[in-house]
């Protein structure tokens, strides 16, 4: 565990959540040090979808205090100043173009015209998009958005970033450019959560990893004391090589499954286990002439890690 730093980035004590007499989330505590990368991963999406809400004060916790920067008295309005948050469900105006829709989170976020301007070129310039800027962003490939989206959480240059699945729905290459952005953006002493119920690449990434069983904290600890499942209830992953992601993205997407691309031309399908969409997901995987090669069942595999881990 790490030690309490002085004026740490965040401090989150005893917090709960309840809602029609059950608890979403009970007992969380952590603090988040200073150029650090926490990881946090649960067995359900509603624990981590409430308590990354709940840090950004869009949600009221049942009890227990969250103290950003030292200051117990911060309010949303100077805070969204201060950190940066990109979920995978984020989109932008569809009829603005990338640069206008860059500006608009920059004001947001407090930073004037002038500032605006100048940070949005400077991140179209990071992400590798400078030519896109004046582009209608309907016409951009989901692919392409989910990466600007992300951009978009740096417009302002925060000191702590909150990241909601990250790597779903990107191919390879675009998430191994936002692993590296991250750790890159550690290095310049910035501190970031990421959630997630399919903690693919997190390994590779944070530093500690948070597991939650049912909304209550099982175990915490570094990323290598302890390893991490896949997939939440009642979901099933296909791992699949020999399919070409960047083609079937569109019909992944109308499926309504989430994938991770974890190689060139690998992928983790994951998908609700019902009859109906297995034998079509897996239909369509044939049809591509994809390799499956194993199918897990990823109910248990959080609570297994964070027994083992506590057993230890």
């Amino acid at each position: 565990m790490s030690v309490e730093a002085t004026g740490a980035p965040l401090r989150v004590s005893e917090l709960s959540l309840k809602k029609k007499e059950h608890f979403l989330l009970s007992n969380i505590n952590f603090v988040l040090d200073h150029s650090e990368i926490m990881g946090i991963v649960s067995n359900r999406i509603e624990p981590v979808n409430y308590l990354f809400r709940i840090l950004l004060f869009l949600e009221k916790p049942s009890s227990g205090s969250i103290v950003y920067f030292n200051n117990p008295m911060i309010r949303r309005k100077e805070l969204i100043k201060k950190i940066g948050f990109y979920s995978c469900q984020m989109d932008l105006f569809e009829k603005s173009t990338l640069l206008e829709n860059l500006m608009l989170s920059a004001f947001m976020h407090g930073l004037n015209k002038e500032k605006a301007l100048a940070r949005s070129k400077e991140i179209l310039s990071l992400f590798e998009a400078s030519n896109l800027a004046s582009t209608k962003w309907f016409r951009l490939p989901v692919s392409l958005k989910r990466k600007l989206c992300f951009a978009s959480a740096f417009i302002h240059d925060p000191s702590v970033i909150l990241l909601y699945d990250p790597f779903r729905g990107v191919p390879f290459d675009v998430a191994m450019f936002m692993r590296n952005f991250i750790r890159t953006s550690i290095d310049l002493g910035k501190s970031m959560i990421v959630f997630s119920t399919t903690p693919l690449l997190l390994d590779e990434t944070c530093d500690r990893i948070m597991v939650l069983h049912n909304g209550q904290q099982a175990a915490m600890d570094h990323v290598d004391s302890f390893v991490t499942g896949v997939g939440g209830p009642g979901t099933l992953s296909i791992h699949v090589s020999k399919f070409n992601i960047e083609a079937n993205i569109d019909s992944l997407e109308k499926m309504g499954v989430s994938w991770y691309a974890t190689g060139e031309n690998e992928a983790i399908i994951e998908l609700d286990n019902t009859p109906e969409k297995v034998h079509r997901v897996l239909e369509f995987l044939v049809k591509k002439g994809a390799i499956i090669n194993r199918i897990v069942s990823s109910r248990q595999h959080l609570l297994e890690s964070a027994n083992r881990f506590m057993e230890v």
